[in-house]
């Protein structure tokens, strides 16, 4: 798998590339990214502001990274992608996560949205329905939608580091979580006191 940091240089072999690592100097995204038809994994970094409404290439495309830090959009369109399995968004301004109502096309496994200022995780989180990840530290997060029980294959999930003051109890009834951290939030000793005796977690 060789890895390409120059789009140019990518083109003009890209029928064989799988793996393309780009830092955009502009503030918009390339249209020459869309056209590797054998893509697997893409790693984007710069200032990009925008991501495509609708995203016609990039069908074998399983991992998705990106670290935009002027970003102003939304990135719903991502979700169509018909084998992106790990999604990763760091240091990236997204306040609100969109995703498609009733059925995502993509097999998401694995979702990372760290330090990017998420207020808030949607109902509508319930849809990627194969998550067994979710990594959502650094955010600004102060509860979960109810929705979350429904994800039946979640088995890890790290909220450290954002404003939770009350924890969410009902992702205990997530009968497939094995690993949860939820440490440096905004819990009173009162509330870590309650966590470690009614659930038999230690929060710090």
């Amino acid at each position: 798998m060789k890895l390409y940091k120059n789009l140019t240089s990518a083109l003009k072999e890209r029928e064989d590339v799988s793996l393309l690592k780009i830092k955009i100097s502009g503030d918009e995204l390339p249209d020459d990214i869309f056209n590797f038809p054998h893509l697997k994994e893409l790693y984007l970094d710069g200032h990009c502001k925008q991501f495509p409404a609708k995203i016609d290439g990039l069908k074998e495309l399983k991992i998705l990274s990106l670290k935009w830090n002027q970003f102003t959009g939304d990135l719903s369109s991502i979700f169509q992608l018909p084998k992106l399995e790990n999604i990763k968004i760091i240091e990236t301004p997204l306040k609100s996560l969109f995703l498609p109502l009733g059925h995502s096309v993509a097999p998401v496994k694995s979702l990372t949205i760290k330090d990017c200022g998420l207020l808030t995780l949607p109902e509508e989180i319930s849809v990627l329905s194969e998550l067994t990840e979710i990594y959502l530290s650094g955010n600004g997060l102060r509860s979960l939608p109810f929705s979350i029980v429904e994800l039946k294959k979640l088995k890890r999930m790290n909220l450290d580091q954002n404003h939770f003051s009350q924890f969410p109890d009902h992702i205990t009834k997530n009968t497939s979580l094995s690993h949860l951290s939820i440490d440096q939030n905004q819990f009173s000793e009162e509330e870590k006191e309650r966590i470690e005796r009614e659930f038999n977690i230690t929060v710090h």
